[in-house]
């Protein structure tokens, strides 16, 4: 029952930083300072998991397969058209999906 205890502390803990950020800093505008780097937090993050999804086979790098090649290609064109990250799963998942499924 302690395992369970501990998992409801640091759940209820990293719950409450999340949120200090939105009460602290919700209603102030940042400074342009700190607007520009975080501009570019969002595509780095997707980038990351992209990446590190795509070549990586059992720690040594490798070709893609074709499903989720295709599925980049199509998330980075909607990213490219509409500059909207979001556009980037609404685009890619659908094709992911398909290809899985028609190419087994």
């Amino acid at each position: 029952m302690s395992a369970w205890i501990a998992i409801v502390a640091i759940a209820v803990g990293t719950y409450l930083l999340r949120a200090s950020m939105f009460v602290v800093f919700g209603g102030r505008a940042l400074p342009a300072w700190t607007e520009r780097p975080m501009a570019l937090v969002a595509p780095a993050a997707v980038a990351a998991l992209v990446s590190s999804t795509l070549m990586v086979d059992g720690g040594a790098a490798a070709l893609p397969p074709v499903a989720e090649l295709l599925a980049v290609v199509a998330g980075f064109a909607a990213v490219r058209r509409t500059g909207n990250v979001m556009h980037a799963f609404l685009a890619g998942l659908p094709v992911f999906w398909v290809l899985s499924i028609v190419l087994g």
